[in-house]
């Protein structure tokens, strides 16, 4: 193991080694397929199962797969704008060095 790869791995937690495959490229690029995919599958179940509503809009096909798929979507995007956009710092942030007088 060279170095820079054994001091990376000193940084990270061992509670969250177990974790570090939801960092994979592959998965962050593949989620909104993923949950469109579970939608369309919803949707489909929806079809063969008789459901009986107090509110007609629920009633409408698939209602409660689009929905939850809508609700992922606003949590993700309100991740990436609105969070990023009060938490977020710059990439150098932290190598600034400050007055130390």
């Amino acid at each position: 193991m060279s170095d820079d790869n054994k001091k990376n791995n000193e940084l990270i937690h061992p509670v969250a080694r177990p974790f570090l495959w939801l960092d994979a490229k592959w998965l962050k690029s593949s989620m909104i397929w993923i949950f469109g995919i579970l939608t369309v599958a919803f949707v489909a179940a929806d079809i063969f199962h008789p459901r009986h509503e107090y509110v007609h809009l629920a009633e409408i096909t698939g209602f409660y797969a689009m929905w939850g798929f809508g609700a992922f979507v606003l949590a993700v995007m309100i991740g990436w704008i609105v969070i990023r956009g009060v938490l977020g710092r710059e990439e150098n942030y932290w190598d600034e060095e400050g007055d130390n007088d």
